[in-house]
C-alpha cells in the first residue's frame, strides 16, 4: 500500500542530509541508497539544486522518503530564512520561502515542514552558523524581543494557514543560545530559547496544525546559557513536541556531534518513540552514521 499525502510512519527514523559528506542531493541520495538508509531529512548546508525536482523525483523512485526542512531547497545566491525579519524584502523572502518548502513536502509526501524560530536582530548570510561573530556585530543593538515575538506569531500564523489548506503541519524548531554568546550580547536576540517562551507562544497561536521540532543540542547549550535545567525543558515543552533532532555537544557550542547512551536525552527518547526522529550529527563516516541509527533504534525499541 502506497503513502497517503503526509503521513509519517511511527518510529520512523531520518537521517539528517548535514550527516552525510556529499553537499549535492544527488550525492546524498546516492550515499543513502548505498548504506541503505531510506529516511532522509532535507536541510541546510545542501548546495542549490538547479535539478532538484529530477532529483526529488529519481530518489522517490528508489524508494527513499524525505522530510523537508529549514533553509531547504537553498537559493542560488544565499538569504537568511527569518520569520522575524524586520526589513520588509528580508521577511517577504522567508515567508515566500516558507510556502515553496511546504509545496515540497506535499510533493515528498512528508507530514510537515520544519524551521528554526525568529531572531530580534538583522542577521546576514555571512554570519549565519557563527555566533561568535553575531555576538560581536550585536553588541551594540538595541533588542526588542516582544516586537520580534508578535512579528512571529503574525508570520507563523499565515504560513499555517497555507500548511493546513495542504493538509500539513507546521513545526518552529527551538533556536539555541550559548554562554559565549550572552558573554557579549546583553540581551538574547534568538526567540524559543528557553520553555516558558515556547509554552508562550503554543498558548497564543491558535493554530492546530503548529507544533515544535525540538532539538536536543540547542536544549543543552540554552541550557548552560541561560541557567534551566535541560530535563525541565523537556518536560515543559512535552505536549507540543511534533519531531526531534538528536545530537551532543560540550553544552557550550553547538556542535552537532554524535550521541551516546550516556547523552542527557537517551533515556527520554522512549517515551517519543512515536515521533519522527531526525539524527542531526554532522559530517558523519559510513560507520558513525549507521552505529547512530542502531543506537537510537535501541532506545525506542525498535528493531
Amino acid at each position: 500500500m502506497g503513502r497517503s499525502p503526509g503521513q509519517i510512519i511511527p518510529m520512523t527514523i531520518y537521517m539528517s542530509s548535514g550527516a552525510f559528506r556529499s553537499r549535492t542531493l544527488p550525492a546524498v541520495i546516492a550515499d543513502a541508497r548505498r548504506l541503505g538508509i531510506t529516511h532522509v531529512e532535507l536541510s541546510s548546508g545542501l548546495a542549490h539544486a538547479p535539478d532538484l525536482d529530477k532529483a526529488i523525483a529519481d530518489g522517490m523512485a528508489a524508494g527513499l522518503t524525505f522530510l523537508v526542512h529549514n533553509y531547504f531547497p537553498a537559493p542560488l545566491e544565499p538569504k537568511v530564512l527569518n520569520l522575524t525579519a524586520s526589513d520588509l524584502e528580508g521577511l517577504a523572502w522567508s515567508l515566500d520561502h516558507c510556502r515553496r518548502a511546504l509545496d515540497l513536502s506535499v510533493t515528498v509526501g512528508g507530514a510537515f515542514y520544519s524551521l528554526h524560530s525568529g531572531y530580534a536582530a538583522a542577521l546576514k548570510a555571512a554570519m549565519l552558523g557563527r555566533p561568535d561573530v553575531q555576538a560581536a556585530a550585536f553588541k551594540d543593538t538595541t533588542i526588542d524581543r516582544e516586537q520580534a515575538y508578535q512579528l512571529m506569531i503574525r508570520s507563523v500564523r499565515e504560513i499555517a494557514d497555507y500548511a493546513a489548506a495542504r493538509g500539513r503541519g507546521l513545526l518552529l524548531e527551538n533556536n539555541v543560545i550559548s554562554p559565549v554568546y550572552l558573554e557579549k550580547v546583553p540581551v538574547n536576540p534568538l526567540l524559543m530559547t528557553h520553555h516558558d517562551e515556547i509554552v508562550r507562544f503554543m498558548s497564543e497561536i491558535d493554530r492546530p496544525n503548529v507544533g515544535f521540532l525540538i532539538d536536543t543540542g540547542h536544549a543543552k547549550v540554552s541550557a548552560t546559557a541561560l541557567g534551566f535545567d535541560a530535563h525541565d525543558f523537556m518536560a515543559a515543552v512535552k505536549p507540543y513536541i511534533r519531531a526531534l533532532h538528536l545530537s551532543d555537544n560540550d553544552g557550550r557550542e553547538d556542535q552537532n556531534l554524535p550521541f551516546t547512551d550516556k547523552a542527557w536525552f537517551y533515556p527520554l527518547l522512549r517515551d517519543f518513540a512515536g515521533l519522527p526522529m531526525v539524527i542531526e550529527a554532522y559530517t558523519l563516516d559510513d560507520e558513525t552514521m549507521l552505529s547512530q541509527r542502531a543506537l537510537l533504534r535501541r532506545a525506542i525499541g525498535v528493531n
